[in-house]
């Protein structure tokens, strides 16, 4: 039976002189979950005999959108050899280029089957003004395209609306991919990150896949800190499109971050050190005058004031060196200090035995690099990018390190890493 209707499949595309998109995508899923019907249309490329044009139609519609999209980018011609392009580069992430072709085919014929992946190509670029009036235009009322409203509410930021009404929608369509991947968008944007990857999953176990649900599956195992399982939907990603910029790069930060070791304790520090950064000034007993100036100046919170310097603070009308010596008291007894840079302040952990804490003072500025005893290929790149004292490193960012021949990710952990026992850090 699989064989019989296989073989329609196969002549359908074959023999027909305008086959029916809506047939084809019927046939797709049932060809993809039965292993002898799928079986049977791969063995037909192997003595393909028809169009090249068609033998790109029947790749993608077997799930090998990769040298679907290498066959017709070259051999689409007709309206169905488009049609098949647009929804491979929408799968591929090109959603410009898919949105030119299949703008041109949504004006001559609003279909759903057109309507959804040109949804799809201008919602990934942002445009939902254009996404809702194509959504409008479809004129079937089924699963997906109620998806397809609910996203748009999401990504408008009505959450609360999307929830009402995916939760119900999910509940009795949850087998629909659409309705499928919106709730999992939903339940994902709402923080409930167990049920976005349980519908992600599910979506996952049945192919193809789209790359947006493995990415976005990937990054709730980050979240999770199951580094391997998010590294491993990039790459399958990245099998079926070498090129996708989006796994790529979220692929290389998993891999980073796999190798970063995590101090639970020192975010504790820092986001208390946060707290104590936000306090008003207004919260601490300052002169008449100390408190007009700091209004003035439009300081308001201590995490305001240690960005200033004494010069600046002096050079202020009225601020003198009563006022300056008020604010250092106040700053001190908080373990800051004027010039401060706000990374300085979250790493700097004062002392817990209840005693006056002492702020970091400069005087390792001048150290050698040496002394950070980093290791051979960090320091070599300190010799290069002209490096020679702890001073001239924290003045560098990430971005001016990383971009130093052979110095990557791991380096720039180790150097993270020698700074925070100094309390210091480089510029992000």
């Amino acid at each position: 039976m699989a064989t019989a209707i296989a073989s329609d499949f196969l002549s359908a595309i074959t023999d027909s002189k305008n086959p029916e998109i809506k047939s084809l995508l019927e046939l797709r899923d049932q060809l993809l979950q039965d292993p002898a019907m799928k079986k049977h249309a791969e063995g037909a490329l192997d003595s393909w005999s028809a169009s090249r044009e068609r033998q790109g139609v029947l790749l993608y519609l077997l799930g090998r959108t990769e040298r679907a999209l290498a066959v017709l980018e070259t051999e689409a011609s007709s309206g169905l050899g488009k049609h098949f392009l647009a929804r491979a580069l929408v799968a591929g992430g090109y959603y410009a280029r898919a949105e030119e072709i299949l703008s041109a085919e949504w004006k001559s014929a609003k279909t759903f089957e057109t309507g959804m992946p040109l949804f799809r190509a201008l919602v990934m670029q942002g445009k939902l003004d254009e996404a809702e009036k194509v959504i409008k235009g479809v004129k079937e009322d089924n699963a997906a395209v109620k998806a397809a409203r609910i996203e748009l509410l999401m990504r408008d930021g009505r959450l609360q609306e999307a929830m009402d009404l995916v939760v119900p929608l999910h509940e009795q369509q949850g087998h629909d991919r659409n309705v499928a991947f919106v709730y999992a968008l939903v339940a994902q944007a709402a923080g409930d990150d167990d049920a976005a990857r349980r519908a992600y999953e599910q979506i996952a176990q049945r192919p193809p896949v789209s790359a947006d649900v493995l990415i976005n599956l990937g990054t709730i195992y980050e979240d999770e800190g199951l580094w391997e399982l998010a590294i491993k939907c990039y790459e399958t990603v990245l099998r079926e499109y070498p090129w996708h910029r989006r796994a790529k790069l979220f692929k290389r930060d998993a891999e980073a971050s796999r190798n970063m070791y995590y101090d639970e304790d020192r975010e504790r520090k820092e986001d208390k050190r946060l707290q104590i950064l936000r306090t008003p000034v207004t919260d601490f007993e300052l002169s008449v005058r100390s408190r007009n100036c700091l209004q003035k100046m439009k300081i308001d919170t201590l995490g305001d004031l240690i960005l200033k310097t004494e010069t600046e603070l002096l050079s202020y009308k009225n601020f003198g060196e009563t006022s300056l010596q008020e604010i250092k008291a106040i700053l001190g007894s908080k373990g800051l200090r004027l010039g401060m840079r706000t990374e300085e302040a979250l790493a700097y952990t004062p002392p817990e035995d209840g005693s006056v804490p002492v702020p970091p003072v400069d005087d390792t500025l001048t150290q050698s690099i040496d002394a950070l005893e980093l290791s051979v290929r960090s320091r070599r790149c300190m010799e290069r990018l002209g490096i020679k004292t702890i001073g001239d490193l924290v003045e560098k960012t990430e971005a001016e390190l990383l971009a130093a021949p052979n110095f990557g990710q791991t380096s720039l952990n180790e150097v993270r890493q020698k700074l925070a026992e100094l309390n210091m850090s480089i510029q992000a």
